[in-house]
């Protein structure tokens, strides 16, 4: 059976077996499907993804490519319609799930502190060291750091995203500003410009926004908030800090004393921008331009701004989905899942141009068509100087507290240093408990 065939009967297979509610979580290292012992020469991987169509038509393309060129490796990709993430961390935290799968640096600490994933095997991927892998990259130190720990690489990336500031071209002309001469380079500046660009009706209830933050799911507590408080040398684990201190007062000065926007006002990411309600978001990546183009926007693209005193460059944070290998599954088994992820994230370019998701070689930097892209630059520019949020077990548990601190101050008014010590109480017991 071709390789192509063969991808096509494994993915019937799989859309067979989820309409007869048959479970499609398979144990790590079993059988191969063509009745091979794991032992044998053939093996199986199985390999979950989540369902963004434009990879996954050309995921399809290169593991049929990696099949035939691999006659002995059978992959088994099953690409999941909505509950991807509940699904896998589930299949993990039983010690099943798949051989191969693709999932963000937000959980990476869970599973790594649950033993689920196995280091990088540069031996797998036919190179002589795991630094050799990381020369391929850009700026490795960053733009890999959020599957490294204690020196051991324990993911490829296939997808780095980080945010980056879109700025409405026509309402900074309608208040008499230029969107590239006059984009604030500091948070100092970003709230005089804002005041600028800030409409309100009669009543004073904004009508047009300057600039806002995402005030919505709680990691943006990490990706935006934390990320500011690291630029001043504080960390988000450390609320009651100086440097967290003075970028809270920031935001909850925002929301409430400034006036400048809040909670109240927020709606997503890209609505209230594609809308033209807001001049200035500053948490979209690339991912974001086609729908701000589609919208009809007008727009300019510059870096997150850095705090006059900053002690660190940071931007806000980088952010990655990363293939990982389960730990569980036989070594063999494990080998060839590498061997996979390997081969799919060695084609940069393509992904880049076909589905606009960054993987951060030098290979792509380096290429004619990155270079045609606007603005692309930017990204990695700022992928090269930033951080990954931190990597906990319980990561969403302390972006939660961060969320409950600044909320205590905007709506209930609770004094900062108050809020901020509940919550440095708080984390101090959650990491205590996590040890």
């Amino acid at each position: 059976m071709s390789a192509l065939r063969r991808l096509r009967f494994v993915l019937l297979l799989m859309v067979s077996m989820a309409a007869f509610g048959v479970a499609a979580c398979v144990a790590p290292g079993a059988a191969p499907a063509d009745g091979s012992s794991s032992s044998g020469s053939a093996v199986t991987v199985t390999y979950w993804a989540h369902n963004f169509e434009p990879r996954v038509e050309l995921d399809q393309k290169y593991i049929a490519q990696f099949m035939e060129e691999n006659p002995d490796i059978t992959v088994e990709y099953e690409v999941i319609p909505s509950d991807f993430d509940a699904k896998l961390r589930t299949a993990l935290a039983s010690g099943q799930g798949p051989d191969l799968f693709a999932q963000w640096n937000g959980d990476i600490g869970t599973f790594y502190a649950e033993e689920a994933i196995a280091p990088v095997s540069a031996e797998s991927l036919g190179l002589a060291s795991q630094q050799e892998l990381m020369d391929q990259y850009v700026a490795p130190e960053n733009t890999l750091q959020g599957a490294i720990f204690d020196g051991k690489l324990y993911g490829i990336p296939n997808e780095v995203s980080i945010y980056a500031c879109y700025a409405n071209k026509a309402l900074f002309a309608d208040a008499g500003l230029d969107a590239d001469a006059d984009f604030p380079a500091t948070w100092e500046e970003m709230k005089d410009v804002a005041e600028k660009l800030t409409k309100r009706d009669a009543d004073g209830k904004l009508v047009q926004q300057g600039f806002d933050f995402d005030w919505g799911a709680s990691v943006w507590m990490y990706l935006e908030w934390g990320a500011m408080v690291r630029q001043l040398g504080g960390s988000d684990l450390e609320p009651a800090s100086e440097e967290a201190q003075k970028v809270m007062e920031y935001w909850v000065n925002w929301a409430t004393e400034w006036g400048l926007g809040g909670p109240a006002y927020w709606t997503s990411q890209t609505d209230d921008f594609t809308a033209g309600k807001v001049a200035i978001k500053c948490g979209m990546g690339s991912w974001a331009k086609s729908t701000i183009e589609e919208a009809g926007i007008d727009y300019t693209v510059k870096p997150v701004p850095i705090w006059e005193n900053a002690v660190s460059q940071n931007h806000f944070d980088t952010y990655a989905y990363f293939h990982m290998v389960n730990s569980h599954s036989a070594p063999e088994v494990q080998a060839a899942a590498w061997k996979l992820a390997y081969f799919l994230d060695s084609h940069p370019i393509d992904y880049m141009v076909n589905t606009g998701l960054l993987q951060p070689k030098t290979e792509l930097a380096d290429s004619q068509e990155f270079q045609d892209i606007p603005y692309m630059d930017i990204y990695l520019d700022e992928m090269s100087v930033s951080m990954y949020s931190p990597r906990l077990a319980n990561f969403i548990e302390v972006a939660d507290v961060l969320a409950r601190a600044r909320d205590r101050s905007i709506v209930d008014g609770m004094a900062i240093p108050e809020s901020l010590q509940i919550a440095q109480d708080e984390i101090d017991k959650i990491l205590e408990d996590a040890q």
